[in-house]
């Protein structure tokens, strides 16, 4: 019987072909093998048919994304940061003041006052939102002014006291003082006895009746007080006589806690004189803010705007 002839399956071998090109060491000598194998049309149909197919079937590869689009998107990414820092510095800015107030020995909130015995018989008055430390083991007692402002009673008992304000030393030898911190600058009140502020190379004896402000840089001349006006905020009371505007208006609103943005700054050094009671600082704000023609916005509940 004749032998049988097998007949060619162009699809079969196709599918051969395909996977022994794909597989690793694939020679030359099979890529011409191919070529010859694909000079019948049916072979070469059926392996443009089988490569379609297998095209369908791959998933699609990612588009690149534009330049442009990557750009914007690291613009962006930068603006959002540059904004979380300045957030940041807010809220530092802010709240900065408290937290170090709340890490001081003692301290009070905005709008109160408090007196405090210390284990010396000293006696301390702290003012709308002041903090201080006080250290009363060794031979010399030191106290240290963080934020605000103190009326000091000293009780001697044959040690040395000093007070700590900023970089500045202030030696005391009296019974009573008054000592500030504003952001201007410190200022030092003797109502009875002596103290000594001494400042990098400089120094200045203040007595009885007298007043220096001192900042980083220097200290400022001795200048005579009004014992009266000095201390009347003990009793909820801010005496001004002939202060610059901006002065009294820091101080009301700081008995509630908010910052003064002057929008006008000649506003600033306008002289003002009244009695303000510190007890009902909102309702002196309004008493002033009529009589000097200003309006008051709140903003935030942190900042008092003044225009």
């Amino acid at each position: 019987m004749p032998a049988l002839q097998l007949q060619p399956d162009p699809e079969r071998e196709a599918l051969e072909w395909f996977s022994r090109l794909r597989q690793p060491g694939s020679d030359e000598q099979l890529r011409r093998a191919f070529a010859a194998w694909c000079q019948e049309p049916d072979n070469a149909r059926a392996y443009a048919e089988l490569e379609a197919y297998w095209q369908q079937l791959k998933p699609p590869t990612a588009r690149p994304r534009p330049r442009l689009l990557k750009a914007r998107r690291s613009h962006l990414g930068k603006v959002l940061a540059a904004l979380f820092l300045l957030l940041l510095a807010a809220l530092a800015y802010l709240y900065w003041p408290l937290m170090q107030r709340l890490a001081s020995e003692l301290h009070t909130a905005s709008g109160e006052r408090r007196s405090v015995r210390l284990a010396d018989g000293s006696t301390l008055h702290l003012d709308s939102a002041s903090a201080m430390n006080v250290d009363l083991r060794g031979r010399t007692r030191q106290l240290h002014l963080v934020q605000g402002q103190v009326y000091l009673e000293v009780m001697l008992d044959g040690r040395a006291m000093e007070v700590q304000v900023d970089d500045a030393r202030i030696q005391v030898f009296g019974t009573r003082l008054m000592i500030a911190r504003t952001p201007a600058h410190d200022e030092l009140v003797v109502l009875n006895g002596k103290a000594m502020v001494i400042q990098g190379g400089d120094q200045r004896m203040v007595s009885a009746g007298e007043r220096v402000t001192f900042s980083d840089s220097r200290i400022d001349p001795v200048q005579k007080i009004d014992a009266k006006h000095a201390d009347a905020w003990r009793n909820g009371h801010l005496l001004a006589k002939d202060v610059p505007l901006a002065q009294v208006l820091q101080r009301l609103a700081g008995y509630q806690g908010k910052r003064v943005w002057l929008m006008d700054e000649q506003t600033a050094y306008r002289r003002v004189s009244g009695d303000f009671n510190l007890d009902r600082p909102a309702e002196s704000l309004e008493q002033l803010a009529s009589e000097q023609q200003l309006q008051l916005h709140s903003l935030l509940g942190q900042w008092l705007i003044v225009r």
